[in-house]
């Protein structure tokens, strides 16, 4: 059915009323569309998105057949002045398309088919005879803000709900649905790479700044704002309505209204791009290669490159693996932790923290911005005063992106309060120690906390090596506690372990699970055990590039080759960030727990007995001289190494650091430390820097193929020693063809 029926008597005002459409059937006969057309009074029509279905608004197949037909009755609809495209679902417009139908599409032709078809539904909406406006509320990501660019002109809310943007290369695929040829007709080409190839979404604010969106305003008066719009444009000739994007300024010119300037613009791009991800992600390269092409062309021509470009992409292994990480993070920040998925988490409005410094200013930021009442303990005002003003520093640093009000920023500090006492602590509802990693100063710490805490109050520790069972020896309430380990630093790494002991209550991990996610943490649960997982995998990898090193291999070429694997650092470098007297400690913990595989390292207790603890020190593996490092050519004689040596390959030094975490993950997964492979991969990449390109660290090892690496351990194992051993858990797979992940190998 293609017209409009008469309007019913509104319920409640400035709430459009909804008209019979068509759509598809469900039991019971009523009409179930994922896109409707509604005539409030007047000539105005709304192309409303509500899914009924779905608690948010997805693009998948059926919603562009939905479309397609509402655009048909739009089409057909006679006194027809306008189109609103809005949300029916209040806070939230679209949040893009179905990631579960993206990773689940393997055939090209098919791929290519669904986006020509959202190609040509986006275009008859931009063809409208009449003026179109996006009235935006709340996240439009994706899809959505396509279908918004297909509009003539937006409006958004100038709410923080409403953020703007196009994320698809975070999933490793482009634009498909018209937004890499349209948002640089809109924005110019300079904002429309930063936008396209960060994946980074914007407030109204900015987004009208950016020349995204026509006007940002209050929520309450954005469809009036609408209808303005409409007015507007309406009074223009019909070919003069679009929004354009029009150069303020000599350099804008220049970029946007030149060849020169755009090859110019793409060139650098280009090779920001290749130095940031170092060639391993195709999605952005093919960006480059449609905006190159296709914005001096039609957009129709410039569609027909954008299609061929995210098929090849969407049905390669990049976006597989990209899309397998986003599936294994949104579980862990909304799966059930415990059997009892009823078991409500303790509410935490306050939070006693002890052990100042860098890593306790980080961890009370991030609390105070989550809106946590913060009372921060040390024994030593200068460790204080170093908290209050990393805190200080982390709000600065996030307002030169957001341009919070002062206001706020001050609000957030006041929620920071430096003790040098546990006054106030009672009042807690939970309490994290992050203190020295020394057993019995925090089991101090533990018995000082729990005699002033309140008796529901969580009780956790942000150790990075210690057992939590150990630490709750002694305590009155050991099924309060947990382990709470954020990893350095604080405001950037996103993954929490939160470790669960012998005696952890259900109840008490539910609460630190909730607590890591509303911090904007990504928790994974692991049981306690040395190391957890990340620092249990990485020791090994670190302890094989110190045998490299001891070897002959020279620190840069070891680093070298795990960048060139696709680690963001290499593990020299990570040891100098972390400071070479933690790494000596936790290698200490995981050596007297596996002597077989983890064996003492020299090269390291020596420097740490120089007093080289990497940069707080100024010098570790490297020297370090402000932001910058140099290899230190004075380091072979400082370890007693006799000769260099040059590795034929890169990939030969990687592949043993690399087989080397494998090997232990495998062990780790035997013994249960984790509940599976995907999360295991997840703390890898979270926690880690594990290259989310190649999926995980397990995944990697399904790619290679079991077989083969088993057989490499055994090789390694024959030429360097048992250390290369491989795990049970690797014979058995490969013996019978099977992987980690349950999915297929090599795919």
């Amino acid at each position: 059915m293609h017209g409009a029926a008469a309007p019913r008597p509104q319920a409640r005002r400035g709430r459009a009323v909804r008209g019979r459409r068509a759509g598809r059937r469900v039991r019971g006969g009523a009409a179930v569309s994922a896109f409707r057309v509604e005539r409030p009074a007047g000539a105005i029509a709304h192309l409303v998105v509500d899914d009924p279905k779905r608690p948010v608004n997805v693009l998948d197949e059926n919603a562009i057949a939905d479309l397609e037909a509402a655009l048909a009755e739009l089409e057909g609809a006679a006194g027809l002045e306008g189109v609103i495209v809005r949300s029916g679902k209040p806070g939230t417009f679209i949040v893009g398309a179905d990631v579960e139908a993206i990773g689940a599409m393997t055939d090209r032709a098919a791929v290519h088919a669904l986006v020509r078809r959202a190609h040509a539904a986006y275009q008859r909406l931009a063809d409208l005879p009449v003026p179109t406006v996006a009235a935006i509320d709340g996240v439009c990501l994706g899809g959505g803000t396509e279908l918004a660019l297909a509009c003539d002109s937006r409006v958004a809310a100038e709410e923080p709900r409403t953020q703007i943007g196009l994320p698809e290369v975070m999933l490793g695929i482009l634009p498909g649905f018209g937004g890499t040829t349209r948002l640089p007709r809109l924005v110019g080409l300079s904002t429309a790479l930063d936008l396209i190839l960060t994946g980074r979404a914007l407030d109204a604010k900015r987004a009208e700044r950016a020349g995204l969106v026509w006007r940002a305003v209050p929520a309450a008066w954005l469809l009036e704002w609408a209808a303005r719009r409409i007015a507007e444009l309406r009074a223009r000739p019909a070919g003069a309505r679009r929004d354009r994007h029009r150069p303020k300024g000599l350099a804008a010119w220049f970029v946007d209204g030149t060849p020169f300037g755009r090859a110019l613009a793409l060139q650098q791009a280009r090779a920001r791009t290749r130095a940031r991800t170092g060639g391993h992600y195709p999605a952005p390269a093919a960006i480059l290669r449609v905006l190159e092409h296709g914005l001096a062309r039609p957009v129709a021509e410039s569609l027909a490159l954008e299609a061929n470009e995210v098929s090849d992409l969407v049905v390669g292994p990049v976006c597989k693996n990209l899309v397998r990480i986003f599936r294994l993070s949104e579980r862990a920040r909304k799966a059930a932790v415990v059997a009892d998925a009823t078991l409500k988490p303790a509410p935490v409005a306050s939070l006693a923290l002890v052990g100042a410094g860098v890593m306790g200013g980080g961890i009370a930021e991030l609390a105070s911005r989550s809106g946590i009442e913060v009372r921060v303990r040390d024994l030593q005002p200068a460790a204080l005063t170093r908290a209050l003003q990393t805190a200080r520093g982390l709000i600065e640093e996030r307002n030169r992106r957001r341009r919070a009000p002062a206001r706020e920023r001050d609000a957030q500090m006041a929620r920071i309060y430096p003790t040098l006492d546990l006054a106030g602590f009672g009042r807690a509802d939970a309490a994290i120690e992050a203190v020295v990693e020394d057993l019995d100063v925090k089991r101090r710490v533990f018995a000082e906390l729990e005699a002033r805490l309140k008796p529901g109050a969580l009780l956790a520790t942000n150790t990075s090596s210690l057992s939590v069972d150990r630490l709750a020896e002694g305590l009155g309430r050991p099924e309060r506690f947990c382990g709470f380990h954020f990893f350095n630093p604080v405001h950037r790494m996103p993954l929490v372990e939160v470790v669960r002991g012998a005696r952890t209550s259900d109840a008490t991990l539910v609460t630190a699970v909730a607590l890591a996610r509303r911090l904007g943490k990504t928790p994974v649960v692991v049981r306690d055990a040395p190391g957890f997982v990340v620092n249990r995998i990485l020791m090994p990898y670190m302890r094989e590039a110190l045998h490299l090193l001891e070897e002959g291999y020279p620190v840069a070429e070891v680093d070298a080759s795990m960048r060139r694997f696709g680690m963001p650092m290499g593990p020299f470098e990570v040891a100098d960030e972390v400071g070479l007297d933690v790494a000596h400690k936790v290698a200490h913990v995981l050596a007297e727990a596996f002597p077989e595989r983890m064996s003492a390292a020299p090269a390291l207790e020596k420097l740490v007995a120089a007093g080289r603890l990497g940069r707080k020190s100024g010098r570790g593996f490297y020297v370090h001289r402000g932001r910058r490092r140099t290899p230190d050519p004075g380091l072979p004689a400082l370890l007693g190494l006799a000769r260099e040596r040059r590795a034929q390959s890169l990939d030969a030094l990687s592949e043993r650091m690399v087989l080397a975490m494998i090997n232990e993950a495998a062990h780790a997964l035997a013994e249960g430390v984790v509940e599976d492979a995907g999360l295991l991969d997840l703390a890898m990449v979270f926690g880690a820097g594990f290259p989310p390109f190649r999926g995980g660290l397990l995944r990697h090892a399904d790619t290679l193929g079991l077989a083969h690496v088993e057989a490499r351990l055994k090789a390694l194992a024959a030429e360097r020693g048992a250390r290369f051993e491989p795990a049970r858990l690797i014979v058995d797979l490969a013996a019978r063809h099977g992987t980690f992940t349950g999915e297929p190998a090599g795919a």
